[in-house]
């Protein structure tokens, strides 16, 4: 065989086999463009549903950030209520101490309290018992004495009120059904 001969055998050869791989390169090519184009597709179908999660995560992040500040804003609130109650704590305090102190000077000019702060006839200590009943002192229209708990027992003298009952006028005697 000739040289020349072979030279064009291998030439056309290489020929071929650079046509056979175009081919097939343009062929897988061609597969990918398909395959992306499917790709493309269905994301495109997955848009509207990407789109209501979006929304629907974004509609709970303003109900949080609602719901946020309606706490925040009840927080401030109770603060400010709180800072109320101890204002006014403070002046029911101030004012029991100014009333007690009130008692305490009439017991002194009063001269049927003894030195040891009792009225005559009457059983009970006016220092005694709960803060707060130091309007429990004599009354002229009971008579009777103090329970354990400072509470005024007996019987009211003055006509047209119901008793027993104490100063405040809650019924104290057990004994008894409260008045209607």
């Amino acid at each position: 065989m000739n040289t020349a001969v072979v030279i064009v055998i291998v030439v056309v050869v290489v020929l071929l086999l650079l046509a056979l791989a175009l081919v097939l390169t343009r062929k897988r090519r061609a597969h990918k463009r398909v395959e992306a184009e499917r790709i493309r597709v269905e994301a495109s179908q997955q848009v509207n549903d990407v789109q209501r999660r979006e929304a629907i995560a974004e509609e709970a992040a303003a109900k949080s950030r609602r719901a946020q500040a309606d706490a925040e804003a009840k927080a401030a609130e109770a603060k400010r209520l709180q800072h109320e109650a101890q204002a006014q704590q403070g002046e029911a305090a101030s004012s029991r101490e100014k009333l007690d102190a009130e008692f305490q000077r009439a017991d002194r000019i009063d001269p049927d309290v003894k030195r040891s702060g009792r009225h005559e006839g009457d059983q009970h200590d006016p220092n005694n018992g709960l803060r707060g009943n130091s309007d429990q002192r004599r009354n002229p229209n009971q008579a009777g004495n103090n329970d354990q708990h400072g509470n005024r027992q007996g019987v009211n003298l003055q006509p047209g009120v119901p008793g027993p009952d104490d100063a405040r006028g809650r019924h104290t005697n057990p004994n008894q059904p409260p008045p209607r």
